[in-house]
């Protein structure tokens, strides 16, 4: 007896390995799952310029990394005596402005380079709402500026259609047998209200129906749809009730991981874990003979797994192990 509809996930033509990196971008639903990857020693960059949550944003990070276009002074610009960019998160803010500029064309400089040696690109949108200073530009961060300073404007089907375009092109003139995922946000944007919510969700699910139609090698994920036929359930939220809690990300992660790994992967990505686990292992006898053996045992298996994997993914835990046996 089913007690729930389960959403079809149609497989795709391609699956993901340790050999790719992975470049993440988008709302905060997207770093959960970069995040994820990261832990499972998968090569992972997530959103350089800092979470981004709509597709003109988006388009806009990708851009500037793409172009290696690096910011000026006068981009850069001061509220309340830090100074900060209006396409970076608040990560990026500082007290002086050399800092902030230092720091967001060193983003560039990483993505760019992360950009040349990825293949797998996951996009995760969050809403069609878009912020403009006041007769300006849109941007990715009010920095808490007054609201009085911006015009928020619902995005066009085709304003967000061009920005998903352009970022696939993007991505194809880079890398042109990417394998690029896109994803709705389940994250309800309730400030911008419960029916605009849904209104934005509309434009992004619309954009995106004709973005596939017109790629068909382009992939599409649906964690807003899992999220709302089957996890209908307040336990997987957060107390905020928007967010989804560990539980929930969870769910949508054991999804995404039998959506696009082999299962060769998913098995090397079960022997990081034990590995990892072992790793945080707290001995009753930190100095005894066991407990040495049981290092030198593990860090023997990760040198044997760390083969199998890119160079250096596992460096950080065999070197750990290394000066334990050797404080031992």
């Amino acid at each position: 007896m089913n007690l729930f509809s389960q959403v079809p996930i149609e497989k795709p033509s391609f699956d993901i390995q340790y050999q790719d990196g992975i470049f993440c971008l988008g709302s905060c639903f997207v770093a959960e799952i970069g995040e994820r990857l990261k832990q499972a020693k998968f090569q992972t960059l997530i959103n350089p310029f800092g979470t981004q949550f709509h597709p003109l944003a988006m388009e806009n990070v990708l851009s500037r990394v793409y172009t290696r276009s690096y910011y000026t002074e006068k981009e850069i610009y001061n509220y309340q005596g830090l100074f900060f960019s209006w396409d970076h998160s608040h990560l990026f803010s500082r007290p002086k402005l050399k800092q902030v500029l230092d720091l967001v064309n060193e983003s560039i400089e990483e993505a760019n380079d992360f950009l040349t040696r990825t293949s797998v690109f996951v996009f995760t949108l969050g809403t069609a709402w878009a912020y403009y200073l006041n007769g300006g530009f849109s941007v990715s961060n009010c920095h808490k500026v007054p609201q009085k300073n911006f015009n928020k404007l619902l995005l066009s089907e085709k304003e967000v259609f061009d920005a998903l375009r352009n970022m696939v092109l993007m991505v194809k003139d880079v890398k042109p047998n990417a394998k690029i995922i896109f994803t709705v946000s389940p994250v309800r944007h309730v400030r911008d209200g419960y029916r605009e919510n849904h209104v934005s969700k509309g434009v992004l699910h619309r954009a995106l129906h004709v973005l596939l139609r017109e790629y068909q090698d382009v992939n599409y994920f649906p964690s807003y749809e899992i999220v709302l036929d089957e996890l209908r359930d307040y336990r997987y939220y957060d107390k905020d009730l928007v967010h989804l809690n560990e539980l929930g990300v969870d769910y949508i992660w054991d999804k995404f991981k039998s959506t696009y790994f082999s299962g060769e992967t998913q098995g090397m990505m079960q022997e990081v874990d034990k590995m990892l686990m072992a790793l945080a292992h707290k001995p009753i006898n930190p100095e005894g003979v066991e407990h040495r053996k049981f290092l030198f045992d593990t860090m023997k298996k990760l040198e044997r797994l760390a083969m199998q994997m890119p160079k250096n993914s596992l460096n950080e835990e065999i070197n750990e192990l290394k000066n334990r046996i050797h404080v031992y």
